[in-house]
């Protein structure tokens, strides 16, 4: 078993599908009051798309309380967001019971872990070593009628798709003299300045390739890879096509992975926050997405910005607006989706900021170049992340050289041996947006005799969240009448139940719809009242009598008041 009789995991290594299911299946064994295990859909290709529920059930059903949606994986290749999610699931049932934090954490709120969202993606990125943006549903990206004809391949049959160097006396690399297995751009390879430098006399020049041959015949060589579908722009808010927005698929929720993402949020209004993992670059993505920044609400943008500080002040590392441009910007993701229909403020940590983040600097100078690169993977981690450069008889290019950096682990991911620190790093800032989430309190209920058998209820609700009922200004748009009502709200407004048990109810309504309630923080303090006061009047029936409050707010969980007896 991947997991321990402790319940520990060896986090220091990449899970297949098909082991992070082992792993999960464990789980729900070693843990059965803390986790439910269910699968929402099935991939492309079958396997099942598990979402791990994680809350102490004695103290509740995770629907009844707020709770945080975590996953990884979207992106093929991108494996770091998947072992992100498992560690913090490991995280919280092995620290539940004995560790203070995570214990109230899972008492009062609630986690949907979803580790693998692209399963089958995962598995041709990381048993195969493929590249491919998302899912593999063939797609014909050089528009020559046929789909994945032409994707690159291991010809040297190491185990790694790396690249290939070929002589040319007027090509864009050079091998460095310092080290010759290093290439460097030639200035004028039309790369970025700072990526460029001068050929050094005497240094030999190539043409560089990913690994592979002209499968279709077309003079060109892994133009039509596996895939080309990018499952995070084929969600529904502001999705376009193609011409638009390369990857966004056919029409939107085309892929059974994004069509059961949207179902299952949509189906647990209890969701209050989104971690939506990615790699790399060591940052997080925070709204606006998928629309010009001029149209996004400026009272939830400063919210956002709040939220987005502890992330910076955790981890050492900085918050960027998705989009930033007015027209030149992506569609249809998901945090846009999740913002624009839902209220629901989602968030994209790009995990890994690259071979600085685990490369000694030997030289001291503040930054790590290839050249220390090539040093601590021969000294610390045996030359692992490295294929050496050996000829290779090419149909189509003659003789090559074949070798280079395994990229998926060196910068797209960190070597699995640094891959728990990653995942570690995270934890702090997911917790701290749990807590942020809206949570309703109960007091009362008061009853005072009125004569003649009758009895005034008194209740008061109050919001002890720091985030409104409604989570954003977003969540408490609506319908407005001429009235001022407002009707349909993007997130539901609490609501409060009155159960009579012996009585009739003479004066008010059983189910009492209130105003969104704000929250602690000093944001969005116009959505409404920290509190709401609720009166009614009953009459008892029969003795005893008793009466019971229930306050229930999709995104502040279900409160219950004790059986007061009316007397």
């Amino acid at each position: 078993s991947w997991v321990a009789p402790n319940g520990s995991v060896d986090w220091n290594r990449y899970y297949t599908a098909a082991e992070t299911e082992q792993i999960l299946l464990a789980f729900h064994e070693f843990f059965p009051g803390l986790t439910e295990l269910y699968s929402i859909g099935e991939s492309l290709q079958g396997q099942s798309l598990w979402v791990m529920e994680v809350t102490s059930e004695a103290t509740g059903p995770a629907s009844e309380k707020p709770a945080l949606y975590l996953d990884g994986g979207i992106h093929a290749g991108e494996l770091t967001g998947s072992q992100v999610a498992l560690y913090v699931l490991g995280r919280l049932l092995r620290g539940y019971g004995a560790d203070p934090e995570l214990t109230s954490i899972l008492d009062e709120y609630a986690f949907y872990i979803r580790p693998k969202f692209n399963p089958d993606g995962s598995d041709l990125a990381l048993i195969h070593d493929q590249s491919l943006r998302s899912t593999p549903r063939p797609w014909d990206e050089d528009e020559d009628g046929e789909a994945d004809e032409d994707p690159p391949e291991d010809l040297d049959r190491d185990g790694w798709i790396t690249t290939m160097r070929i002589p040319d006396t007027e090509g864009g690399w050079f091998a460095d003299p310092r080290d010759d297995r290093i290439m460097v751009r030639t200035a004028g390879a039309r790369r970025l300045p700072a990526d460029e430098q001068a050929v050094p006399a005497g240094a030999s020049r190539y043409r560089v390739l990913a690994e592979g041959i002209d499968n279709d015949e077309d003079g060109r060589i892994n133009e039509d890879g596996f895939g080309g579908i990018d499952m995070n722009r084929n969600f529904p808010r502001n999705w376009e096509r193609v011409h638009l927005q390369s990857g966004a698929g056919p029409f939107p929720l085309s892929e059974p992975e994004t069509y059961a993402t949207v179902q299952f949020l949509q189906a647990h209004p209890n969701i209050t926050s989104i971690v939506h993992g990615h790699t790399s670059g060591g940052f997080v993505y925070r709204l606006p997405s998928a629309s010009a920044p001029s149209l996004f609400p400026q009272n939830d943008l400063a919210l956002i910005e709040h939220l987005g500080i502890p992330y910076t002040e955790t981890t050492g590392r900085p918050v960027r607006p998705s989009a930033t441009h007015p027209t030149q910007h992506r569609y249809g993701t998901l945090m846009s989706w999740a913002y624009w229909d839902q209220g629901v403020i989602g968030w994209v940590p790009e995990y890994s900021p690259g071979p600085r983040a685990w490369v000694t600097d030997y030289d001291g100078d503040g930054s790590v170049d290839e050249l220390e690169q090539m040093r601590f993977n021969d000294e610390e981690l045996g030359g692992r992340y490295f294929s050496p450069w050996v000829t290779f008889q090419h149909p189509d290019l003659g003789e090559v050289e074949i070798g280079g950096w395994h990229r998926k682990f060196w910068g797209q991911n960190p070597p699995a041996e640094f891959l728990e620190e990653e995942c570690a790093a995270q934890l702090p800032w997911i917790l701290y947006l749990i807590r942020q989430a809206p949570k309703l309190a109960l007091e009362g209920p008061v009853v005072t005799s009125l004569g003649d058998g009758r009895f005034r209820i008194r209740t008061t609700v109050t919001n002890e969240g720091f985030l409104p009922t409604s989570l954003t200004g977003r969540g408490a748009v609506g319908q407005e009448l001429p009235s001022g009502e407002v009707r349909n709200p993007v997130v539901r407004p609490p609501v409060l139940l009155l159960t009579v048990d012996g009585g009739e109810l003479v004066q008010g309504n059983r189910r009492v719809e209130l105003d969104h309630l704000r929250g602690t923080g000093p944001f969005l303090t116009e959505i409404g009242e920290l509190a709401e006061t609720v009166e009614w009047v009953v009459r008892a029936e029969t003795s005893p009598a008793f009466v019971q409050i229930t306050a229930q707010s999709d995104k502040a969980g279900v409160v219950r008041s004790q059986r007061v007896e009316l007397q």
